[in-house]
This record gives C-alpha cells, sequence and structure tokens, in this order.
C-alpha cells in the first residue's frame, strides 16, 4: 500500500513537469515578441535591497520577485508600465524601455500595495487570496524588543501574543485563531529565511535587529502549502540582506540602556503586624517565640535590575556581492536576585549572482552564543509565606546553614520546613549555556531563454548544542529540606543536542496568458530530519548516577503544488495541495494530504466601484482547506518501545547490576490530527490608504484530536496513551483598521488597531461521551483545576461552587452541590463545569504614533476580556498557615486574615477571577537628527518605559497569565530605556 501511494505521488509529479514543458514551449514561441529588463530594487533611505519586492505589469498581471539581492528579470513589451512595491513603500511606476533600471521607494508603512511572504514564494497583497498579515518594525514607535515575538504584540488580529514573564530571556507563547489542538502542540510553525524552526523557544535566540519583517499565514488557504504542523497557522520571519548596489558601505549601531524596577508585591503583613497578629490568630504552643528581626522577604530576592543590548550592522555591496554582517550582545540582570542573562549574536549574509544574474545564491549564517542563571520560581512562593520575624542570616552550629537561617529544633534541622528563599538564591549555582547556529544556501536559477521558469533549491540547517548544571554545596539550607535532607549536597548535569536539517527544492513558473490573465505554477519537494540527544548524571557527594543517555531522529517527507490564476486583476484563484509522510506513524498512518482553494474578487476592477474616488481598494476573499498536525509526545507513539532504568534503578544478577527497561505505551494506529478552515474576508483601503482595514470571519473543524486519555488497566502499558479521539470546533471574526488621519509636511499621525473574537468548543472527546466525561488538565501540585469537556471551551475551569451566609460572607468549607444542597465535600462529584477558561475570547491591540519634524511619540498596548485566572497563590493563604504542626511559623496576607479561613480551599470558585486586562506595553519618545556627520547619516536618541500602567481587577499582580493558574509566577518588571541609534 505504501509503495503505491508513493508511486501516485511520483505520476503526478511526472504529470507536473510535463506540463512546465509544455508551458516552456509556449513561452519560446512568444519569447521573440518580449522585451527582457533586467533591474534592481533598494531603500531610497538606506540603499539596502528590497528582497519582498514585486515587479508587476500594469492593467496585466504578468510579474515577478526581486531575489536576495534587490535584483528582477522580466520579458515584457516595449514601453510596458511596470509596478514597482515592496513591504511598507510607496509603489513606483516605471516604463520599460531602458536596461537596466534602477529603482529606489520610498518608506510608506500603511500602503496595502504591499508585498508579502507566503510559502515558497512572495504576492503582493492585494492580490493574495489567504488571510495574510506582514508586520514590519517601526523604528520609531517599537519599544524595547529583546525578543522577536516582542514586535507582534497587539500587533495582528487573530494572533494572540502572551509576552514572556519577567526572567530575562524568557520567551511568550504565540497562538493564531487560540490553536486548533489539545494535548498536541498548538504553537505555530515558525520559519526563518525558508528553514521551519524547531524547539520549545524557537525566537528567543534571534537578534530582532536581524528581522526585516514577519508575515503571518493565518488561514487554511495560506497555510496548506506548508501541510504539517501548520494548523496553528505560520509565521515566516526574513531577515535582512546587504545593499543591492555598489557604494559606500553602510553602518549601523544601535543601544539600549535598561533599569527594570518590580512592578508590585503580594500584599503580606509586616514584621509589626504579624507581631501582633500571630498571638491572637496562631494556634501555637505558649512557649513559642517569634524572631526579633523585622524582614520583608520579598524585597530581600527582589532588586533594581540594569541591563545593555548592543547591535551593529554592516552592509554595503563588493564586487557586485550583496552582503550584510552583524553582531549583538544583551546583558540583561533579572528582578530577581542572581538571575542574568548574556546572549551574543554573530550574523552574516551574502548574495552574489553568476551567470548574468541568472543564478543568484544566498548564503545566510547565525551564530547565538546563550549563558543563562536562571533561579527557581518556588523563591516567589517562599518569600511571600516566610516568617518575617526571622533573619537572614545566622549561626548554626557545624555550620549548618552556611550562615544562613535554617529553622532548627533542639539542635537539628526540620526537614518538613521551608527553605530560606535568600539562601536558595546565592548558594544554589545554575547555568544554562547554549550555542546555537542556524542558517541556509538557497540558488534560484532563472532558466536561460525561458525566464518565465525559476527553480529554487534551499539547504536549512539550525543546530543546537545546550549545557545545564546546577551544584548546591554541603550544608546549604536546602540540603536539609530537599534531596536528602542530611547536608550533602548535589551536581546536576545535563547536555542535549539538538539537530534539525531541511532541504527543499521547487520549480516556479509565471506566465502572462491572452494578455490581462496571468498564470502561476509550483511544484516541489521538502525533506526533513529532527535529531535529539539528552544525557543526565547527578553527583551526591562522591555517588554518581550517571541515566542512559537519550536519543531519537524523526523525519518528514512532502511533495506540494500550487496553482494561482488571475482573470484581469479582478478574478483570483489559488489552490494548493501537499503529501506530507511523518515516521511518527506507521505505514498504513504516514501519509497525510492537505489541499485547498480560494477564490478572491477585486470589487475596485468594476466600474461602478472605480467611480467612486474614496473607495482606493476593496476585495473579497473566500477560501477552504485542510492542514495537519502530528507533533505530540515521543516520535514513536506507534511503535512498541522501552525505557531503560536509571543506574539507581538496577537489579544485581550474580555479581553484576543490570540495568532494566519497562516498556512503555502505544498506539499502532495512531494517525494525523486534521483540521479543516473555512475563511471569509473583505480587505479595504479608503481615501488613497489614508484608511486601511481587514476583517475576517473563519469556521475551523479539528477531527482526529491527538490526545492524551486514560485507558482502562491492562489494556496497554500505561494508563494514559497518546491517540486520536476526538473533535474541536473553532470559529471567530477578525477586524483591523488602520490610518493616517493627519499627514502634513512637518505633522504625520498614524493610528491602527485591532479587535479579535474566537470561541473554540469540544465536539467529541471519547469513543462514547456521557456527562461525566471529561479529561483534567491544569495541574498544580498533583491538584488539576482545569478540563477538557464537550460542549466547553478548552482548558475550563472545574471547580467547587462557593457557598455565602446572608450578609455575602463566604463559609468556610461549604460548597453548593450539583444537587444544589449545601455540601463539605471536595469530591469531584460536587465540582461544576463553571464555563470560565483561562482562553481569551476577546484581545485586542492597539499602536499610535506621532511625529513633527524631528520630534516622535509612540504608544502600544494591547489587553483581553472574557478569560479567567485562578488565584493559586491567594487560595494558599490561610490562618493555619501561621504556625505548623512541625514548629514553623509562616507569613498570610491581608486579604487571608479578613477571609478568615483556617484551611486551604484551593477548589473554591471564589478564587477565580477575570483575567480581563489592558496593558501599555511601550510609551517612547524621541529626536532624530539627520545629515549629524555626513550626507545621509542620522542620530536618534530615544526615551521609552515598559509595563507602565496595567489596568485590571484582578487582585493578584498580573492577570497576563496564559494558562490561567498564578502560582509563583515571575512578574514582568516595569522597564525604563534610553536607546542611541547611529547610521552612517
Amino acid at each position: 500500500m505504501m509503495m503505491l501511494k508513493i508511486y501516485k505521488i511520483k505520476r503526478l509529479l511526472l504529470l507536473a513537469w510535463c506540463f512546465f514543458g509544455f508551458l516552456i514551449l509556449l513561452n519560446s514561441a512568444n519569447a521573440q515578441e518580449s522585451l527582457l529588463v533586467t533591474g534592481t530594487v533598494t531603500d531610497k533611505e538606506t540603499g539596502e535591497p528590497l528582497i519582498t519586492a514585486l515587479i508587476s505589469v500594469k492593467g496585466g498581471t504578468s510579474g515577478t520577485a526581486v531575489d536576495a539581492s534587490g535584483n528582477f528579470r522580466i520579458s515584457v513589451a516595449p514601453n510596458t508600465i511596470l509596478i514597482i512595491s515592496s513591504i511598507g513603500y510607496k509603489a513606483k511606476e516605471i516604463i520599460a524601455n531602458q536596461d537596466p533600471l534602477i529603482i529606489s521607494l520610498e518608506p510608506n508603512e500603511e500602503s496595502l500595495d504591499e508585498v508579502v511572504v507566503i510559502g515558497y514564494g512572495r504576492v503582493r497583497k492585494s492580490d493574495a487570496t489567504g488571510a495574510v498579515s506582514s508586520v514590519k518594525l517601526d523604528p520609531l514607535n517599537k519599544g524595547l524588543i529583546l525578543t522577536p515575538q516582542d514586535a507582534l504584540v497587539g500587533k495582528i488580529a487573530g494572533v494572540n501574543v502572551v509576552p514572556g514573564t519577567g526572567a530575562p530571556g524568557s520567551e511568550g507563547i504565540i497562538r493564531i485563531r487560540m490553536g486548533a489542538s489539545l494535548s498536541a502542540s498548538n504553537d505555530p510553525l515558525i520559519v526563518i529565511d525558508g528553514v521551519p524552526i524547531a524547539g520549545s523557544a524557537p525566537l528567543s535566540s534571534i537578534n530582532p535587529n536581524d528581522i526585516e519583517s514577519f508575515t503571518v499565514l493565518k488561514d487554511a488557504s495560506a497555510t496548506a502549502i506548508y501541510g504539517s504542523r501548520a494548523s496553528n497557522g505560520v509565521v515566516i520571519i526574513t531577515t535582512k540582506k546587504g545593499a543591492a548596489r555598489s557604494g559606500k558601505p553602510q553602518v549601523s549601531y544601535t543601544a539600549n540602556f535598561m533599569v527594570n524596577r518590580v512592578y508590585d508585591f503580594f500584599d503580606v503583613l509586616s514584621a509589626d503586624e504579624y507581631r501582633e497578629i500571630f498571638p491572637v490568630k496562631a494556634i501555637a504552643p505558649e512557649d513559642f517565640q517569634l524572631g526579633s528581626a523585622s524582614t520583608d522577604w520579598q524585597r530581600e530576592i527582589y532588586r533594581t535590575s540594569f541591563g545593555t543590548d548592543h547591535s551593529v550592522s554592516l552592509s554595503g555591496n563588493s564586487l557586485n556581492v550583496p552582503y550584510r554582517v552583524s553582531v549583538g550582545y544583551t546583558n540583561q540582570d533579572g528582578i530577581i536576585s542572581e538571575n542574568n542573562f548574556q546572549r551574543s549574536n554573530v550574523s552574516l549574509g551574502v548574495s552574489p549572482k553568476f551567470f548574468d544574474s541568472h543564478l543568484s545564491l544566498d548564503i545566510n549564517f547565525k551564530g547565538i552564543w546563550e549563558n543563562e542563571r536562571p533561579i527557581s520560581t518556588g523563591v516567589i512562593g517562599s518569600a511571600i509565606s516566610f516568617d518575617p520575624t526571622r533573619p537572614v542570616r545566622e549561626q548554626h552550629p557545624n555550620n549548618i546553614g552556611l550562615g544562613y537561617f535554617v529553622w532548627m529544633n533542639e539542635g537539628n534541622p526540620i526537614s518538613l520546613a521551608p527553605t530560606n528563599p535568600v539562601a536558595n538564591l546565592f548558594l544554589t549555582s545554575r547555568l544554562n549555556k547554549e550555542f546555537r547556529t542556524l542558517g541556509n544556501i538557497a540558488l534560484d536559477y532563472v532558466v536561460h531563454g525561458f525566464e518565465d521558469l525559476r527553480i529554487n533549491t534551499n539547504f536549512g540547517y539550525d543546530i543546537r548544542n545546550r549545557d545545564f548544571s546546577e551544584i548546591i554545596p554541603d550544608n546549604a539550607p536546602a540540603t536539609f529540606t530537599s534531596i536528602r535532607n542530611d547536608g550533602r549536597g548535589r551536581q546536576l548535569f545535563s547536555e542535549n543536542q539538538n539537530t534539525n536539517f531541511i532541504f527543499t527544492t521547487y520549480a516556479n513558473y509565471n506566465k502572462t496568458v491572452r494578455n490581462r490573465n496571468n498564470f502561476d505554477a509550483m511544484g516541489g519537494y521538502e525533506w526533513q530530519r529532527f535529531w535529539y540527544s539528552i544525557n543526565p548524571q547527578s553527583i551526591v557527594r562522591d555517588v554518581v548516577d550517571t541515566s542512559v543517555p537519550d536519543e531519537d531522529a524523526l523525519y518528514l517527507l512532502s511533495f506540494f503544488t500550487r496553482v494561482n490564476y488571475s482573470i484581469g486583476s479582478k478574478i483570483l484563484f489559488t489552490g494548493t495541495l501537499r503529501a506530507d509522510g511523518s515516521s511518527r506513524f506507521s505505514q498504513e498512518n504516514r501519509w497525510g494530504y492537505f489541499p485547498s482553494g480560494a477564490v478572491a474578487y477585486r470589487l475596485t476592477e468594476e466600474a461602478f466601484i472605480k467611480n467612486i474616488s474614496a473607495i482606493s481598494d476593496l476585495k473579497f476573499r473566500v477560501s477552504y482547506g485542510k492542514t495537519g498536525q502530528q507533533d505530540i509526545g515521543g516520535y514513536h507513539p506507534s511503535l512498541a518501545t522501552y525505557t531503560v532504568s536509571t543506574n539507581a534503578q538496577r537489579y544485581l544478577f550474580g555479581n553484576e547490576w543490570i540495568n532494566m527497561m519497562r516498556p512503555n505505551g502505544y498506539d499502532p494506529n495512531i494517525r494525523w490530527e486534521t483540521t479543516s478552515t473555512y475563511n471569509l474576508g473583505f480587505d479595504f483601503s479608503l481615501f488613497k490608504d489614508y484608511v486601511f482595514g481587514s476583517i475576517d470571519a473563519y469556521h475551523r473543524t479539528t477531527n482526529d484530536l491527538l490526545n492524551r486519555i486514560a485507558v482502562p488497566a491492562g489494556s496497554n502499558f500505561t494508563n494514559i496513551i497518546e491517540t486520536n479521539i476526538g473533535s474541536m470546533r473553532n470559529q471567530g471574526v477578525e477586524f483591523a483598521l488602520g490610518g493616517t488621519p493627519i499627514k502634513k509636511n512637518n505633522l504625520e499621525w498614524t493610528i491602527s488597531g485591532n479587535f479579535t473574537y474566537n470561541k473554540a468548543t469540544i465536539t467529541k472527546l471519547n469513543t462514547i461521551d456521557t456527562e461525566d466525561n471529561f479529561v483534567k488538565t491544569g495541574t498544580i501540585s498533583r491538584r488539576d483545576f482545569q478540563i477538557h469537556k464537550v460542549g466547553h471551551t478548552p482548558n475550563t475551569f472545574f471547580l467547587l461552587q462557593q457557598a455565602y451566609d446572608d450578609n455575602g460572607n463566604p463559609l468556610e468549607g461549604q460548597y453548593i452541590g450539583r444537587d444544589g444542597a449545601i455540601t463539605s465535600s471536595e469530591q469531584d462529584a460536587n465540582k461544576y463545569v463553571t464555563g470560565k477558561s483561562s482562553l481569551p475570547p476577546y484581545f485586542y491591540g492597539i499602536s499610535t504614533r506621532v511625529t513633527y519634524k524631528s520630534w516622535d511619540f509612540g504608544m502600544n498596548g494591547h489587553g483581553s476580556f472574557g478569560n479567567y485566572v485562578l488565584n493559586y497563590q491567594q487560595a494558599g493563604q490561610t490562618l493555619m498557615s501561621l504556625f505548623s504542626s512541625e514548629g514553623v511559623s509562616s507569613n498570610i496576607s491581608r486579604q487571608a486574615l479578613d477571609r478568615g479561613f483556617t484551611m486551604e480551599r484551593y477548589f473554591s470558585d471564589m478564587f477565580l477571577e477575570s483575567g480581563s486586562f489592558f496593558r501599555f506595553d511601550n510609551i517612547t519618545a524621541g529626536y532624530t537628527i539627520n545629515n549629524i556627520w555626513k550626507e545621509g547619516s542620522m542620530l536618534r536618541l530615544a526615551l521609552s518605559a515598559q509595563n507602565m500602567l496595567l489596568l485590571t481587577r484582578y487582585s493578584g499582580v498580573d492577570p497576563e497569565i496564559f494558562n490561567g493558574l498564578d502560582n509563583n509566577v515571575y512578574q514582568r518588571p516595569r522597564i525604563f530605556t534610553c536607546s542611541i541609534n547611529f547610521n552612517f
């Protein structure tokens, strides 16, 4: 069966190549009537090539795209008018009566005629048939961007970006249309210069200053060309290239100097308040004595920190070889002591040409070195609850605690007591070291004599080597409350390696048919290999425990094709088909097929619309397509595999210790998860692009959900397996609007905003769904607070309904059961589906900038509403916590004092709060001096503030928590930045 499918695919490819051959002959017959025109497209201000530029024939739909050096070749009739456009630039019309053409475009970030990068090609946005959005960093209003996803926060309708935590170097979470999966990955596919990137943090190590533009593909028509892993959308990143024409090198230097301050503290009792309350509320022996110190433990672990970020780039063209070299360095301290992140980046790109510019070579290399000193977020909870009357430092016999306070009882450490959080920070040494290199070599060949045919080949790689170490010395406080509770220290080491290699080749044929109709066909092949290796080791004193190394590989094999056909620039058709084979599945289920189709109708080509001067552009789009998902669990969920025991779990056989092997659960019938999407959209531009926007409505259904479900005991080798079961419906509306209300000689005001509504509903979860069927999720300390359940949004909270007295005060331990009666039982039988999820059904963003002469002022913000957060940190605060049976006193919050609960009531829905918020992400004021040193040089100084104001009713520190569980979250700081940018 497998061989038959491969034979069918090969036959389809053979037919495709025959069709290409026929079109080549057709082109040859008409070639002598055409004029071959070559040219270069550059940025008027910097002289750098515009690699996203598109050249099209006015009044027709034929055209071509520039290569990596900004050069193009096109065959047209003499005196044809060409339209040259690019991302964020004003389009220009040129008469094709000379060769070569040197074209420079002026920036115009609000143009709807921009060109966007799509899968394996480019297209003018006005010609796009799918839901595609592009973002180019606004140099005057971008705020502080240390990781690439920061640039996307609140910028695109349908794209919810939750920024990383306050830990420096942390990467945020990107969700396009809320995601289409449950247990499988909901991360979008990240593609950098044609190389799909894998890993848990694919963007954190990329220097944002090397990025030219982002393109986000949202609907199936746009994403289906990527087939596998495209169910959750695609983010395409294009990096900057060298100058297209010879001239003096361009140098750019950017520096950011940062001050980071704590946004807020968890509200607990001060030392004096604690001494007043403890004798009254705590159930402690009369002889128990509080300490004499006054310690604010949160202020002991938090600090005002500093950071710097530097980036230098050199771009130019030497011996007709465009090049760009950049170096970056980031050093940022976290607002928690001992937390630090350092990143060094090197990037190199060259784009030579051969054979009279018919062959273009694009070489990109990036090297990234990271050193991170992470901290355990457990110190946050410890600092909140630690007794404020105890000192940070205290000497104990036998050097117990190494000079730090340790809870003692009759001269011995209390093993069940909390650990001194300050000692945890300063006596635990953690280091993450990573070296990453990624790049690609792309060849683009315009066939001699048949310039409408291009053949592209891309070799790409992504290699990561990570080393982690953790060292805790003997007698540190943590050695008496964890590890082995006997004072012995520990050393942990782990070596991780990941490689990702990809080979892609495709042919593209573009031909004008019957003067005004255009035919564009593409077909290709792709091979990708993922490999990882993990080698952990643990040392306690002289005892070494080396776990068995783990390594594995995953292969993806793909064939794909796309056809675009346009009729007179009015009606646009797109059809794609991709076949993906994954080694994750058995031979019977290995291949998935993902088709899509779309049509767009440009109403402004109709006479009755052309006569309306207020309408610059109006386009209607409709599409349907399927995408796939296979990213769940290990690399072989369909095979019977075994896990080898560690050295600490061996069996003595005679005189030899033997490692044991444990069988793992598996499902031989596991297969592709598939998502079908319908999309309806409008793009519009009014008053010559002074106002522009888009509206999209979509309906998405995911079938054969890759899910982790419980199975009956004895039916498999584990009680939870990964299999295909269930379906989910996702629907929503996206609205984006922008414009330039004021545009005069010295004054310009631009504003843009977006709003998204999204509703996800699980429609099937088990083979037979009943009222009591659900899958638990949202886990903290072995407690599950959320569920997946049919008829509800994923990650819906599953809690107990709090009972209240006649005055509205909560009754401790009293709940409203499912039968309406009051109960004190906290079993699942009395919990209810709250209908409230951590996923935001509504989210939005706004951005505005005012420029007056050399001054500029900008602001960005984003928010959401309709989502909920469980304040787990507050739920753990009780009067009983004041004193434990181990003889340890602890602090509590003022709310806990007012509440009066004696025990933790984690499942009470009184701790479920609205997570709605609006955050002012950044406010920036800058001043630009042009020609400061010589013609074309520029100096810009700017001051910006990040996270200055958070508007919310949430009682905790910050409600923007992706999973909706507020527990020891590393809060985002306020950041004040001074920036310098110098170009010459």
